[in-house]
C-alpha cells in the first residue's frame, strides 16, 4: 500500500476528484436505502398484517365506519374491522391550550392492530366515549413528571356546561414510527367524538361518505378478495355512495401495501403517509447512475494516470509476481480507497441526514437503522464498488507484458482506446441530468404562476370564526377595518385552496357530479376577485360553467331540474372556472362548483349555508404593508371577544405554495442529484482533459518547434473537444426528451417540452468542456517545447 500512498500524493487531483465523486454518491445512496427501507418497512411488523385491507373504490381508500359493522355481519369471511378517523383538535390542559392532532378511532383500534401499548389495558382503554390514549411524548411534554394517566384534557369552552367534553387519559401509547398514521397524531379516542368534530361521519345517513379509513380483517383461510363484487352489490342496498352509482367498485388494499397504493387517502387533520413506489425506484435509478458516473471517473482517470504506474507495475512482473498477483493488488487498493470514501461518506449522511428529511419529508434514521445485516451490506457494497472501479485500469496495467512498458506502446494503445469514449459518456449523463431538472423546474414553474381565476396575494385567513356570535364578527371586521394596513374583512366557509365542502349528485343521464360548494359573504368574493359572468336574479346559487358541462347544460341554463339526483337548483348567476386547489388536478379533474353569496350573514335558520354547515368558519383579511401587526390584531381581538387563544393566521400565497409542495419536494431532490452529478462531470472533464493534453504534450512540442503559433494548437486540440461534445448532444437529445415525460409521469405532472432547456445544457456543458481544454492547451502549447521533447 505503500506505493499506492505515494501514487495518491502525488496526484491529489486524482485523489480530490475521486474522493469527492464516490463520498457524495455513496452518502446519496445511504440515505434513499434507508428512506426506502422505511418506507417498504412500513406497517410489517403488525402480527395480522397481511389479513388486514383498507376498504375503498375507484375513486378514494375511504368510507364511513358504519359500513364496517354492516359488512361483518354479512360475510363471515371478514373477522373484525375497526375504523380510524383524524382531526386537529384545540384542548385545555390545566388552563393551557394545546393545539395537536387526534385519531377518531373504533373501541378496538389496540386490539385490531399491534401499535404498543405502554400503560393501560389494551381491551379497555377506548371502552368509553371520554377515555382518551396520549403518545409517549405528548405525555412527557404536558406530564413531564410521568403521571399522565387519569388527567383530563378539556375541548371547548369549559365554562360552557353544554359545549365542552372533559377527556380521562386511560393509557400511554409508543409514538407512531414506520406507520401509515402521521407521527403527529398524538392523542386516540372514541369513535363516539365524531359527534363533536363532524356530525356527518356519525350520522347513520352515511352522509359524509369518506370520513374514516375502514379496515377489514380476514379471518384465517378465508378470501376476502373474492367477495368484493358482493360487498358492492350488499352496499348498493344501504349505501348512498353505490346506489346512485357514484363509485362502482370496491377495493381492499392490503395494510403491507397501502403506503404505496393508497387512492386519497386521507384524515381532515392531514393525508396518511404515503409514498410514491415509481419515485422511490426513480430516486435509486438516479443515485445510481450518479454512483455509476463516479465510478466512470475514477477509471477514467486511473486509465489515464496507467502510464504513471506502468514501470512500477513493469518491475513487479520482473521481479516474479503474475498477471493475477498484480490484479488482485490493483483490485485491493481500489477497493482499499472505497472503504474510505464509504466512511467519510456515511458521516456526511449523518450530517445531511436532517435535510434529507426535510425535503423528502419522510423519516430517516440511518444511526438507528444500522445492524448487523446493515453492516455485512455496507462491506458487500464497498467490495463491489471497489471491484467494478478498479476492475479496468487493474485489467489493463496487467494485462500488458513489461516489454510493452519498456518500449512506450503501451501508453499508445492506453490513450486511443479510452480516452474519447469515456469523456463522451460524461458529457452525455450531464447533458441529459441537467436538461430533465430544467424542464421539469420551468414546467412546475409554469403551473404554479399560472392564473387561478381568483386572488390570492396579500390575504390572510384564519380559522375558528364560527366561535364568534353575528355581533362579535360584525366587531371583528370593524375593529380590523380601522387599522390602517386593512382593506377588507370577509366571511366564510372555505377559499379554492382549501377543502370546500362538497355533494355527489347524479344527472339524468347517469352522470356522477361531485359539486364543491365555494361559501362567502360579499366582501368574501370581492377581496377574492371572484365575479359572475352572467347575473340573473338576486335568489338561487351561482354555478361556474364546469358544473353546466357536466350537467349537460348550455350556459344561457337558468333552472337544473335534476329527478334522478333529486336536486332542483335555480340559477342566480353563472361564474368563470376557477382552479380549485392546484392546476395539475383541475387539468385531470375540472371541478364542478356552486357559489353561494350574500352580502351579509345574519342568523338565518332558512340559509342553505348555515343550516347545512353552521355560522361561517373562517376570515379573510385583504391587506397591504405590515402583515406581521395585522396577524397580531386579528389574533389578540379574537382572544379579547371569546377568551380563547385564535388559530393562527395563513397567507392564501403560501397556502398556494403547500399544494405544490411535493412537486417542490421532487425537483429539489431532482436539482440535488443533478448538482452532484454536474459537480463530478465537471471535475472529472476537468481532469480528463488535463490528462488529454499531458498525454499529447510532446506532440504539441513537436508543432511549437516546427513554428506552430499557439492560437493554431489550441484550436487544434479544441477540434477534438468539439467533435466529443458532438456526439455527446447527438446522444443525450433523445435520451432526455424520453426522461423527461417519463419523470414527469411519476411525480403526476404533464411535462410539455421546450427547446430552451436543452439549448441551455449543451451550452453549460460544450463552455465547460471547451475551456477547461482550452485552459489546458493553451498552458501545454506556451510551455518550452525543450522540456516535454527531453523529457520523452
Amino acid at each position: 500500500m505503500k506505493s499506492f500512498f505515494k501514487f495518491l500524493s502525488r496526484h491529489r487531483l486524482f485523489t480530490i476528484i475521486n474522493i469527492v465523486g464516490l463520498c457524495l454518491s455513496m452518502a446519496f445512496l445511504l440515505l434513499l436505502g434507508d428512506l426506502i427501507y422505511r418506507q417498504t418497512s412500513v406497517e410489517n411488523y403488525q402480527s395480522r398484517g397481511e389479513r388486514i385491507f383498507a376498504l375503498g373504490n375507484e375513486e378514494f381508500t375511504m368510507s364511513h365506519f358504519r359500513v364496517g359493522q354492516k359488512l361483518q355481519d354479512r360475510f363471515p369471511e371478514i373477522e373484525a374491522w375497526c375504523s380510524v378517523s383524524g382531526y386537529n383538535a384545540m384542548f385545555d390542559i390545566r388552563g393551557m391550550e394545546v393545539n395537536t392532532d387526534i385519531l377518531v378511532v373504533a373501541p378496538n383500534f389496540f386490539e385490531f392492530f399491534d401499535y404498543q401499548l405502554l400503560t393501560g389495558d389494551k381491551h379497555k382503554v377506548l371502552e368509553a366515549p371520554n377515555q382518551m390514549v396520549v403518545s409517549k411524548k405528548f405525555a412527557e411534554r404536558y406530564w413531564p413528571d410521568g403521571d399522565a394517566v387519569g388527567k383530563e384534557m378539556v375541548l371547548g369552552d369549559k365554562n360552557d356546561p353544554d359545549g365542552h367534553v372533559t377527556y380521562t387519559i386511560s393509557g400511554i401509547m409508543d409514538d407512531f414510527d414506520r406507520s401509515v398514521i402521521p407521527s403527529s397524531h398524538e392523542c386516540v379516542v372514541n369513535l363516539e367524538s365524531h359527534k363533536h368534530f363532524n356530525y356527518s361521519a356519525y350520522t347513520e345517513e352515511m352522509n359524509n361518505a369518506g370520513s374514516s379509513v375502514l379496515f377489514l380483517m380476514q379471518r384465517e383461510g378465508a378470501d376476502l378478495r373474492s367477495k368484493t363484487d358482493a360487498m358492492r352489490e350488499y352496499m348498493k342496498t344501504f349505501f348512498w355512495l353505490y346506489r346512485m352509482d357514484a363509485v362502482k367498485q370496491v377495493t381492499l388494499t392490503p395494510l403491507s401495501t397501502l403506503y404505496y397504493d393508497a387512492k386519497e387517502c386521507s384524515f381532515q387533520s392531514g393525508d396518511l403517509n404515503h409514498g410514491n413506489r415509481d419515485m422511490a425506484h426513480l430516486y435509486v435509478v438516479i443515485a445510481l447512475l450518479v454512483l455509476v458516473f463516479a465510478i466512470f471517473n475514477y477509471v477514467n482517470l486511473s486509465v489515464s494516470l496507467t502510464t504513471e504506474r506502468s514501470k512500477e507495475m513493469a518491475t513487479r512482473r520482473l521481479l516474479g509476481l503474475s498477471r493475477l498477483q498484480v490484479f488482485l493488488k490493483l483490485i485491493g487498493e481500489s477497493i482499499f480507497f472505497t472503504a474510505i470514501a464509504f466512511t467519510v461518506a456515511y458521516l456526511a449522511a449523518l450530517a445531511l441526514q436532517d435535510k434529507a428529511i426535510e425535503m423528502a419529508a419522510c423519516q430517516i434514521d440511518l444511526l438507528k437503522d444500522t445492524g448487523i445485516v446493515t453492516i455485512i451490506g455496507f462491506v458487500l457494497i464497498i467490495a463491489v464498488v471497489g471491484a467494478l472501479a478498479g476492475f479496468v485500469p487493474a485489467s489493463i496495467l496487467s494485462g500488458y507484458q513489461p516489454i510493452d512498458i519498456v518500449r512506450g506502446t503501451f501508453r499508445r494503445r492506453v490513450r486511443q482506446r479510452w480516452s474519447h469514449v469515456l469523456m463522451v459518456i460524461q458529457a452525455v449523463f450531464a447533458i441529459v441530468m441537467l436538461t430533465v431538472t430544467l424542464l421539469l423546474s420551468s414546467n412546475i414553474r409554469e403551473k404554479m404562476h399560472q392564473p387561478l381565476g381568483y386572488d390570492y396575494e396579500n390575504i390572510l385567513q384564519t380559522w375558528g370564526i364560527n366561535n364568534l356570535s353575528q355581533t362579535q364578527r360584525q366587531t371583528y371586521r370593524q375593529q380590523l377595518l380601522q387599522l390602517p394596513e386593512v382593506d377588507a374583512v370577509g366571511f366564510g366557509y372555505g377559499t379554492p385552496l382549501d377543502f370546500l365542502e362538497n355533494n355527489t349528485t347524479q344527472a339524468d343521464d347517469g352522470t356522477v357530479v361531485s359539486m364543491r360548494y365555494l361559501m362567502g359573504d360579499s366582501c368574501f368574493f370581492n377581496i377574492l376577485n371572484i365575479h359572475p359572468e352572467k347575473t340573473y336574479t338576486d335568489r338561487g346559487a351561482g354555478v361556474n360553467h364546469q358544473l353546466l358541462r357536466q350537467f349537460g347544460k348550455s350556459d344561457d341554463t337558468r333552472e337544473i331540474v335534476n329527478t334522478k339526483g333529486h336536486m332542483n337548483m335555480t340559477i342566480s348567476a353563472v361564474y368563470p372556472d376557477i382552479i380549485y386547489q392546484t392546476v395539475m388536478n383541475e387539468e385531470k379533474h375540472p371541478t364542478p362548483i356552486v357559489i353561494l353569496r350574500t352580502d351579509e350573514y345574519i342568523n338565518d335558520t332558512t340559509s342553505f349555508a348555515q343550516r347545512q354547515y353552521g355560522s361561517p368558519r373562517m376570515a379573510i383579511v385583504k391587506y397591504h404593508g405590515d402583515r406581521e401587526k395585522v396577524e397580531r390584531k386579528m389574533k389578540t381581538l379574537f382572544q379579547e371577544l371569546t377568551g380563547h387563544e385564535a388559530s393562527d393566521a395563513h397567507s392564501l400565497e403560501q397556502k398556494h405554495q403547500e399544494w405544490y409542495e411535493d412537486y417542490e419536494r421532487f425537483l429539489s431532490v431532482l436539482t440535488v442529484f443533478t448538482f452532484v452529478a454536474l459537480l463530478i462531470a465537471i471535475l472529472g472533464l476537468m481532469a480528463m482533459n488535463s490528462y488529454f493534453v499531458s498525454q499529447r504534450r510532446r506532440e504539441i512540442a513537436v508543432r511549437r518547434v516546427f513554428g506552430a503559433e499557439v492560437s493554431s494548437i489550441t484550436l487544434h486540440l479544441l477540434r477534438t473537444v468539439f467533435v466529443q461534445s458532438l456526439v455527446a448532444a447527438i446522444i443525450a437529445i433523445p435520451l432526455a426528451y424520453w426522461l423527461a415525460p417519463t419523470a414527469g409521469s411519476i411525480s403526476g405532472l404533464h411535462v410539455e417540452m421546450q427547446f430552451m432547456p436543452l439549448i441551455l445544457s449543451l451550452l453549460i456543458v460544450l463552455v465547460v468542456n471547451v475551456l477547461t481544454a482550452a485552459l489546458q492547451g493553451w498552458r501545454a502549447a506556451t510551455e518550452n517545447p525543450i522540456n516535454n521533447i527531453k523529457n520523452e
